[in-house]
């Protein structure tokens, strides 16, 4: 949850965008009007925001903001007399089962504000009224049937994929698929004997049978195209190529329907015969050829998509080929307490369990989790930015930068020709560095997924083996590369970009929108390497000088020029 310096640091940040663009699937503001008729109304709005932040992750409902002024001035009004004690009493006798918050206040120069912070509950909760909601990204939507069962399956209550399909049998098997299945046992490197199983054996050691008894999972691993249809209409695999820098036009589109292993291979297909090498010279007359990834990490990606994705949403995997990236989409959002801030980190989490061991079993999937560990250190080992995950409650998103930093991979070669005992999180940090300058214990803590304490050590012990210098001491101590590493940084941006003065970033974002039709912050992010503050002052101040005008909301935000301001 926010804790109060991040909702205050979030407050700061009202002039020029309202509350409303910065609630999220666990923060909500709330206007507060004491007067007449409206309070009734307010405390059942507040009741049912609480009922869907305890029905998904919890939340924080903050009361004093209204969420519609663009101004921080005419947004924060506070609760005036509005008692703690009374509104937690309120919201616990106005829900069932009884939902327990915690009410803390936040002073701000316009007004007091209160913060209800609601712990994630054991659902399914209902106001006394009888309403069921439940929070989907900024929105407290009714809680469905299907809805309801997702909930059932986020809680582990339910894996879909070990469900019986009481019409299947050994027929809507396709002995074709236990054939390959058979042959990435061998690949693997059988050491559970399964190989020397009979097929109705080995299935059965799988979990994918019981007898005549089949599983969803052994249809999406082994069944026939019609069983693949029947059954699981919404298994669909889609690959696209975009060989501009305009993200709707692709000029290769597969739709793959097929069995989860034939598909990974088809995918192998279309991924090799797309890889270009880039050639990066060492030191001496040595050459690197670095290709934009490797199959290995895209098929990391790929599994984890179709292992973990939720078989309720009737939505297609997407896998998508840019000229400077590999997009990977899953549908379902993180489940289990993961996010996109500590998935690096956090222990592994499976929706869908007897997919992930029958895959596991035959050596597909690593035992010891999502592989992600892997994903973030074969990218860096090749010169690559970071992995990038994005999530709401419908998806998952995994970008995987191929542009190579042709200084960034001479030195992890020639690092390792060496012999440094560099780990993942030294090159996470050392990355980071080539990107921002100057890094923190706060901002390493942030990139390495770890707390303020263990990023300070990774830090230190670069600092004392000669990567690092430190600028200051103690707890506000900063650290940049030193000085015989600083050549890491000098291709960080494309060449095109890496000096522009103001006055050519905004041309040239004029040129985007002009030449696309629009842009958005996180294009500006990944074309000039900006931050995500960097971006938005930018963005603010050509609005404010009438060069830009803000349409959408939410995932559809994005800018445009104004009237009159288009290029010839």
């Amino acid at each position: 949850m926010h804790t109060l310096e991040q909702i205050r640091d979030l407050l700061s940040r009202l002039d020029g965008q309202p509350a409303d663009a910065l609630e999220s699937e666990t923060l909500e503001f709330k206007s507060w009007n004491p007067r007449g008729s409206a309070l009734k109304t307010q405390f059942r709005e507040f009741r049912e925001t609480v009922v869907a932040f305890a029905n998904a992750s919890g939340g924080n409902l903050v009361i004093g903001v209204s969420d519609r002024e663009r101004t921080r001035s005419g947004a924060i009004h506070g609760v005036g007399a509005l008692d703690p004690t009374n509104l937690r009493r309120d919201i616990y006798d106005g829900t069932d089962p009884h939902i327990l918050v915690e009410v803390e206040e936040l002073v701000e120069p316009e007004g007091r504000l209160l913060v209800v912070r609601t712990p994630r509950g054991l659902p399914p909760h209902t106001t006394t009224d009888g309403v069921a909601k439940i929070r989907v990204g900024k929105d407290s939507k009714p809680l469905t049937g299907s809805s309801l069962a997702q909930i059932f399956v986020t809680r582990g209550g339910r894996d879909v994929t070990a469900e019986i399909l009481p019409d299947a049998n050994h027929s809507d098997l396709d002995s074709e698929q236990v054939s390959r299945l058979r042959r990435n046992i061998v690949v693997g490197d059988d050491r559970t004997g399964l190989s020397g199983l009979r097929d109705g054996e080995l299935l059965d050691a799988l979990g994918l049978t019981a007898g005549s008894n089949i599983t969803l999972a052994a249809v999406l691993l082994l069944g026939t195209r019609s069983a693949l249809a029947r059954y699981l209409p919404q298994h669909e695999l889609v690959f696209a190529r975009y060989s501009g820098h305009v993200r709707t036009r692709y000029d290769v589109r597969q739709d793959l329907r097929t069995p989860l292993l034939e598909a990974l291979e088809h995918i192998q297909r279309l991924i090799e015969a797309n890889l270009q090498l880039a050639t990066v010279g060492a030191r001496g007359f040595q050459q690197l050829e670095i290709p934009d990834t490797t199959w290995w990490i895209v098929r990391e990606a790929t599994l984890n998509a179709l292992v973990h994705r939720d078989y309720f949403l009737n939505q297609s995997i997407h896998v998508n080929l840019y000229p400077d990236q590999v997009e990977v989409v899953s549908p379902g959002g993180f489940i289990g307490g993961v996010t996109a801030d500590n998935v690096l980190r956090h222990p592994p989490v499976r929706r869908n369990p007897l997919l992930a061991d029958a895959l596991q079993k035959i050596g597909f999937v690593n035992r010891a989790g999502l592989g992600v560990d892997r994903i973030y250190e074969e990218s860096l080992l090749l010169g690559k930015d970071l992995p990038l995950y994005e999530s709401d409650e419908t998806h998952v998103r995994l970008v995987l930068p191929t542009r190579t930093h042709a200084n960034f991979a001479r030195f992890v070669s020639e690092a390792r020709r060496r012999g440094d005992e560099l780990e993942l999180d030294d090159f996470i940090i050392l990355r980071g560095l080539a990107r921002r300058n100057r890094l923190d214990r706060w901002s390493a803590s942030a990139l390495l997924q770890l707390s303020e304490e263990d990023a300070a050590v990774r830090l230190v012990s670069l600092r004392e083996r000669g990567y690092l210098v430190a600028q200051g001491r103690g707890r506000g101590a900063s650290y940049r590369i030193a000085s015989r590493y600083s050549d890491i940084v000098q291709d960080d941006m494309p060449t095109s970009y890496t000096r522009l003065d103001d006055d050519a970033v905004r041309l040239r974002v004029t040129e985007i929108i002009s030449e696309h039709g629009y842009t958005t912050n996180a294009e500006l992010r990944s074309i000039f390497g900006f931050s995500r503050t960097q971006a938005l002052n930018l963005m603010r101040s050509m609005r404010e000088e009438g060069i830009v005008e803000f349409r959408g909301r939410g995932r559809a935000a994005h800018y445009v020029l104004s009237a009159g301001r288009e290029l010839d």
